[in-house]
């Protein structure tokens, strides 16, 4: 990817009025741009392989664990072997699964591609997101924060650059009444340890979404090689809050008969507290 390239990448900006007043009454927030994804080019590879910090392998099982106002919260983030086509590009279904206390809460199934320059795009999700009652039965399951990218209300923002460089300010989700997440470069020099490993020249982004305020309200670290290796949320001073590190990276089996009764069964062991 040339500078050019990049530069005509980052220099496209969207702000619809709303947003514009309110980027205007709090400078402190990051002033994020929709890169022109008309102008990338995507190829038979769009839906492999990712870039350096984010992971588009196929059956690649990364696991989160950590806990969040008192509860426990364990994210199971899988690249499915799966791929969805929209506006003319093969994207990479990849499928996040959370948990609360035990309970499952979520299951998004979001599209990414890859353009031939390395940028990873990011063109929507399918959510499901599941209510309990106070006896922890299941009462009812909603899909708020669904969109998917249409090239004319909705349209694909970037998840990855594949050179992000410091002050990068960019739109991640771009879907008027559904959310307007943003992220911004940090750092590409960080240092994370955790359990799982420890890792140099780890990419740190502040992120958040307009519609609950124009703060940043996490910090994601990428790791090269590796990507996203922990989340750090941020309380009203900006300060970490908690944190929930990746615990486990693996390859999984392809999914099958055998993979599918273990899935059921992996439900059904978390559908309670305590099994």
């Amino acid at each position: 990817m040339t500078n050019s390239d990049a530069m005509s990448l980052r220099a496209v900006r969207w702000q619809i009025p709303a947003l514009a007043a309110m980027l205007a009454a709090c400078p402190v927030m990051a002033d994020p741009i929709l890169p022109d994804w008309t102008m990338a080019t995507f190829d038979g590879t769009s839906a492999a392989g990712g870039n350096n910090y984010f992971q588009m392998t196929p059956l690649n099982l990364s696991v989160y664990e950590g806990v969040e106002d008192g509860a426990d919260i364990r994210t199971e983030t899988l690249v499915t072997d799966t791929t969805k086509n929209i506006l003319g590009v093969e994207t990479r279904v990849i499928r996040d699964v959370e948990y609360e206390d035990g309970l499952l809460v979520e299951v998004a199934h979001d599209w990414y591609a890859r353009d031939s320059a390395g940028n990873v795009w990011y063109f929507g999700e399918h959510v499901n997101n599941f209510e309990y009652d106070d006896d922890d039965n299941l009462i009812g399951v909603d899909h708020e924060g669904s969109w998917i990218a249409d090239g004319v209300d909705y349209f694909p923002g970037i998840i990855m650059y594949a050179n992000p460089m410091i002050g990068d300010e960019y739109y991640q989700e771009f879907a008027p009444d559904v959310a307007f997440d943003f992220a911004q470069v940090n750092s590409l020099t960080d240092m994370v340890d955790i359990p799982y490993g420890s890792f140099n020249d780890v990419l740190n982004t502040g992120e958040g979404n307009l519609f609950d305020g124009p703060e940043v309200v996490e910090n994601k670290l990428y790791a090269p090689g590796v990507g996203l290796v922990l989340v750090q949320g941020l309380d009203d001073d900006g300060d970490v809050e908690f944190e929930i590190p990746l615990k486990t990276q693996r390859m999984v089996p392809a999914p099958g008969a055998a993979g599918v009764f273990c899935t059921m069964l992996a439900f059904g062991a978390r559908r309670r507290r305590g099994g």
